[in-house]
């Protein structure tokens, strides 16, 4: 298990920050108070909403192209009008009417990261490496206090930091210059090894205030222990513990399998069965084949794999089991997002204050 961490430590050492950043203890933040108005774009199933509704913000809005995703945010997030549909179809008029005269706080945005994705090809023309230019489209009308957006570490390399320099002086440009650290999940009571590029900036000038960890990798969650009480549960499709249906044959060669080890000499991070007693390694949107149980001869279910994702019970995802794989492997891990909403409030509220004078 030391080469998760080992990436992870990499990853989180590879950047330096590019804009005034500041540090807050969020675990001591105080939620009460004020509920500041969040729009989603790029929602996905919503793990990036739901952190930051957990930290009383009220969603009033999202946007996702992928029908089952769509649905998934639309059941579990009533506050919000939800529109189904590519960014590149959504005007600004139908955000105005949205949003009326209430005031954006945050804009979230986990924009498209196939381009940028260290875990395949990287391809300089994918379409949708451009698609963060659509978030720019929108700022005029959306007026947010703040931008919180998240993306692969690979971000920041692509064609040499180039592709990332242009997004860097794009939003620079429409007036809100960007911060960017290596957030690592695990050190936010995710239990999961997960790293990701999280994008902060605001048109007042203020440091962009960054989550202290909570945790350091001595108190890191277990996978197993996040996941123990539902290794007996039978499959039930109504809070999404379905799992692939292997066939007898593959149950006996998974049963061969032992932690950190691969059913297939082929793949380098698929099929592989988790290390008890640390945090799983990075879920990916597939239809679960990446993770092998840590105790059982199967796969983890999707309600398992919510879990090491930090997603409560009570998140149902819509839609056939490998599609939920896939909302779930695509999500912002939920506490991680909490984490950052709640470093945010301080600086919110010192904005809130400075405007009323």
């Amino acid at each position: 298990m030391k080469k998760y961490h080992k990436k992870a430590e990499q990853l989180q050492g590879s950047f330096t920050n590019l804009n005034k950043v500041e540090w807050v203890d969020s675990a001591d933040v105080d939620t009460d108070g004020f509920t500041y108005n969040v729009i989603d774009l790029f929602s996905g199933a919503g793990g990036l909403t739901l952190g930051f509704k957990q930290s009383n913000y009220n969603p009033i809005a999202g946007v996702e192209k992928d029908p089952d995703a769509a649905a998934t945010y639309e059941r579990n997030f009533d506050s919000a009008t939800h529109l189904n549909k590519d960014i590149r179809e959504v005007t600004a008029e139908e955000v105005d009417e949205i949003i009326g005269d209430r005031t954006v706080h945050v804009l979230l945005a986990g924009f498209p990261c196939p381009g940028f994705s260290i875990a395949g090809e990287r391809d300089a023309e994918d379409e949708r490496n451009v698609l963060y230019q659509e978030i720019i489209r929108l700022l005029d009308v959306i007026d947010p206090w703040f931008l919180a957006m998240e993306n692969v570490p690979g971000i920041t390399t692509i064609e040499d930091g180039k592709a990332f320099q242009k997004i860097l002086n794009d939003f620079e440009d429409a007036g809100y210059p960007l911060a960017v650290q290596i957030l690592e999940a695990a050190d936010y009571e995710v239990p999961q090894i997960r790293s990701r590029s999280v994008f902060l900036g605001n048109k007042f000038g203020k440091k962009n205030p960054y989550p202290n960890p909570v945790l350091d990798e001595s108190e890191y969650l277990a996978c197993d222990e996040a996941i123990a009480d539902l290794k007996d549960e039978p499959r039930n499709p109504d809070i999404n513990h379905e799992w692939t249906n292997h066939r007898e044959d593959t149950i006996e060669r998974i049963s061969e399998v032992g932690p950190g080890e691969s059913l297939y000499d082929s793949y380098k991070d698929a099929w592989k069965r988790q290390y008890p007693g640390v945090p799983s390694m990075a879920v990916k949107e597939n239809h679960g084949g990446v993770h092998i149980h840590p105790e059982l001869d199967r796969c983890v279910s999707s309600r398992e794999m919510a879990r090491l994702q930090s997603f409560p019970d009570d998140f149902i995802f819509e839609g056939r089991m490998k599609r939920t794989f896939v909302q779930i492997g695509n999500a912002v891990p939920v506490n991680l997002a909490n984490h950052i909403a709640r470093g945010l409030r301080p600086t919110l509220e010192e904005i809130r204050e400075e405007r009323a004078e």
